[in-house]
């Protein structure tokens, strides 16, 4: 069947993810909290796979109950932390924006699953990003997270194409390519140099999302 739909992956793929810029934001949350890091990041670790799919609010108040944190505005102060370093971070990779008018110029439908927590939605649609995606699915709101089935299913349904015409493209964290590939769809690895690729990944790959546009007549 020939491809109508490519379907992206969000952090990693289309905006990355740097690490030292983000171990200092964890830092000033611990200090905001009045935790030590170590501890704070164990347990905001221990909790990652549920803050995928609730509500980022909710998961703070749940971090500062487990840590005994029980100062006025705790919760508050680690938000906007939290978001403030998202936010700084929201910058697309250079050809991420022109890659997608692409594929819309040639014809083809655009996708986005994503892992991510509640805060996500609103940068994505405050960013060059916006409005270039035909179907958008959060793990956050939609309760689901990868690699479960029922995500990649759910935007196959609302693009309403069989899975075997949908490309997806991703940077293979939450072994994403694994689940894609199980569901149907033509799994493809972005290898950019800035990722932590599975190394177990035997199919298809490319090293700049403009390379998509090999993918696609």
């Amino acid at each position: 069947m020939a491809p109508r739909a490519v379907i992206f992956d969000l952090w990693g793929t289309l905006i990355p993810f740097e690490s030292e810029r983000w171990q200092p934001v964890l830092v000033s949350i611990a200090e905001a909290l009045g935790v030590a890091t170590e501890e704070f990041e164990r347990e905001w670790r221990r909790g990652y796979h549920q803050r995928l799919v609730s509500d980022l609010r909710a998961h703070f108040e749940s971090v500062c109950r487990s840590l005994g944190v029980t100062r006025a505005g705790a919760v508050e102060d680690g938000l906007k932390l939290r978001v403030e370093g998202h936010r700084a971070m929201f910058v697309p990779r250079q050809d991420a924006v022109a890659t997608l008018k692409e594929l819309h110029a040639r014809g083809y439908m655009t996708g986005l699953i994503t892992n991510c927590s509640s805060e996500v939605p609103e940068l994505l649609h405050r960013s060059p990003l916006a409005g270039l995606f035909d179907v958008e699915v959060f793990s956050c709101s939609a309760g689901l997270r990868k690699p479960d089935r029922a995500i990649y299913e759910l935007a196959a349904t609302q693009l309403d194409l069989d899975p075997g015409r949908c490309f997806y493209v991703g940077d293979g964290d939450d072994q994403e390519l694994a689940g894609a590939s199980e569901f149907g769809m033509r799994a493809v690895l972005l290898r950019p140099g800035d990722t932590r690729p599975p190394d177990d990944w035997q199919g298809p790959e490319i090293t700049s999302l403009a390379q998509v546009l090999t993918l696609v007549p």
